[in-house]
């Protein structure tokens, strides 16, 4: 069986850690794992020594029909609550996928997100 990493990463000063780690399980992470089709979803954080902190918001899905039923056609299209712009240092763009039922894929994915791909796809 198939599974799409699906990935997007922003950029916040490091005290926000904690409030941004809250906010996201509060919201998005709940709301995508109440989502048909989402295997698992979770956020990863990475202190980089200078003040800020990478935040990577990464969810498995069963399919690329499961995304496009979730966020629309426009599956690279990234979202953030208004509100919570301020509060960003930068973003990427568009969200990345990745197919994770290819096993000399998931070896070059960084470690924290191998953990996310079902055991089965390794």
């Amino acid at each position: 069986m198939s599974s799409i990493l699906r990935a997007w990463t922003f950029w916040i000063l490091t005290p926000l850690r904690e409030e941004c780690r809250e906010y996201l399980e509060r919201t998005k992470l709940t709301e995508y794992r109440a989502v048909p089709g989402c295997q698992r979803a979770a956020a990863l954080f990475r202190d980089l020594g200078d003040g800020s902190t990478e935040v990577s918001v990464v969810s498995v899905w069963h399919s690329m029909a499961h995304i496009r039923a979730h966020v629309g056609d426009d599956v690279l299209k990234s979202t953030i609550d208004p509100a919570d712009r301020g509060k960003l240092l930068d973003r990427e763009p568009t969200v990345r996928h990745y197919d994770a039922t290819d096993r000399s894929t998931i070896g070059l994915m960084p470690s924290e997100w191998r953990v996310l791909i079902r055991p089965s796809a390794e």
